[in-house]
């Protein structure tokens, strides 16, 4: 190891910085001592000195041409992240290193400048040569710092002082510290944090948050939607006011049609998780073109959140549904069509056909805006259901008591006893195999609504079928 003692222009560059500081400090205690005493009488123009503030001024000016004597104190170098592991081996190839990584050892700086300070430093813990051997150097990472501890030897080098001076100096221009304990000497500097990866873990957690608060709100949506048809189905308002006179809590009794509630739950449900996917998918984009392993998991938090925008838009089609609107001559086979053309996307993305089987035309006297929105979450379930590869088959049959549309899918038949729990909180869908029911949840409200059947049964295939009959109007 060569060059291991101060060289001259870096001894300037410290005598340049203690004077710099030295004038600093005079200069602050005099101005100190000046607005505590009686301001004294200004200085004559024939007085050549100038008084105290002109001394300072000139003191000022020799400091600055002792710092320009020699330029800067060392040469730069590659100016970037610096691995302090590997220059430890290059500078001092025989000494005795532990290494302890953690999150890596990695410092910003300047690669020459990083050299010198590990010259000096292990320079300070003995001669290699001697009786003593190899110095003992110890580098580890320990939270955002990185240190280096040398253990110095039994014979302190004559310039030891004004060397800790300069490292110390050094060390502060890093944003760091030289710290001595006992015959322990110790440089710790800030580490480099990975950014783009601090920036991944976050766009995880929010993406976990915004699924589970998506998770909790649908939750929400099937206990609220179980009670009010239980007490519908349990006979009017008779538990409800039961439950008043004694339960100090106020409750509204249920209007009779819940899919207004749905509707303004999922309007406003909607509206908050677009924000949050549409924040997420704004601070991934950059990140995409990345290769590694932060391109991988960008890409995969993208996916992720195509999959929750799909939730999102079942929500946002539901905010929409019209709740009085009149009946009017609509094509329901046209109708149909429309939905399956504009659900091909989706289709697509889970790798699944849908087949139409359906006459030209049939007629019929419907609210149309809710039965768009009705087919739309039928045939998302059952797109959602189907496993990538099969096929999703709409039958649309016109008898001469209405008009039945089924939705046969592809995924595990439904068991007759879950059948009846399919819209209650009760109801698992991951153990069953089967999609949340939140599509379903919306189909049977608004099947109620508009008085239209709804009816879950075993397809001719052994997967599930989803029936819905239109009965003639008038």
């Amino acid at each position: 190891m060569t060059s291991d003692r101060l060289t001259r222009p870096e001894l300037t560059w410290l005598l340049a910085q203690e004077a710099r500081s030295a004038a600093q400090k005079l200069r602050q205690g005099v101005g100190m001592i000046a607005t505590e005493a009686t301001p004294p009488p200004l200085p004559s123009q024939d007085d050549g000195a100038g008084g105290v503030e002109s001394t300072l001024n000139r003191l000022d000016e020799a400091v600055s041409m002792l710092a320009s004597l020699h330029g800067r104190p060392m040469a730069r170098g590659r100016r970037g992240r610096v691995d302090l592991t590997a220059l430890l081996w290059e500078v001092a190839p025989e000494a005795r290193v532990q290494i302890e990584m953690g999150e890596g050892t990695t410092v910003f700086g300047d690669e020459t400048e990083l050299r010198r300070m590990l010259q000096v430093l292990i320079a300070q813990g003995g001669d290699p040569t001697s009786q003593a051997g190899a110095p003992e150097v110890s580098i580890r990472r320990v939270g955002e710092e990185v240190s280096v501890r040398v253990n110095l030897g039994p014979e302190t080098p004559v310039n030891f002082e004004t060397e800790r001076v300069w490292l110390s100096r050094m060390a502060l221009r890093y944003g760091g510290r030289l710290e001595l304990d006992g015959l322990m000497q110790t440089l710790t500097l800030p580490a480099e944090v990975d950014q783009q990866r601090l920036e991944v873990e976050s766009l995880k957690k929010e993406l976990a948050a915004a699924q589970a608060q998506g998770e909790a709100y649908a939750r929400e949506l099937a206990a609220v939607f179980s009670r009010v048809e239980g007490e519908r189905e349990r006979g009017s308002l008779a538990g409800v006011v039961s439950r008043l006179g004694s339960d100090p809590v106020s409750h509204l009794p249920p209007s009779g049609d819940s899919l207004a509630v749905l509707v303004a739950a999922a309007r406003v449900l909607g509206t908050q998780l677009r924000g949050i996917l549409s924040a997420i998918g704004r601070d991934i984009a950059p990140l995409r073109s990345h290769g590694g392993d932060v391109g991988e998991t960008a890409s995969s938090v993208g996916r992720h959140v195509t999959a929750a925008s799909e939730t999102v838009s079942d929500l946002a089609r539901l905010g929409a549904c019209p709740l009085h609107e009149f009946p009017r001559h609509c094509d329901v086979a046209d109708l149909l069509r429309d939905v399956v053309k504009d659900d091909v996307a989706r289709a697509a993305r889970h790798d699944v056909r849908v087949v139409l089987e359906s006459p030209e035309a049939t007629q019929e006297v419907v609210p149309q805006g809710a039965l768009t929105v009705l087919l739309h979450a039928l045939l998302d379930h059952a797109i959602s259901a189907s496993p990538p590869g099969s096929e999703v088959v709409v039958t649309l049959v016109d008898n001469p008591s209405g008009v039945e549309i089924t939705f046969d899918d592809a995924g595990p038949a439904l068991p007759a006893a879950a059948r009846s729990v399919v819209l209650s909180r009760d109801f698992e869908a991951v153990a069953q195999g089967r999609p949340p029911a939140v599509p379903l949840i919306a189909a049977h409200a608004i099947a109620a609504h508009t008085n239209y059947g709804l009816t879950i049964e075993d397809g001719p295939r052994g997967e599930t079928r989803v029936r819905l009959t239109i009965p003639r109007s008038g």
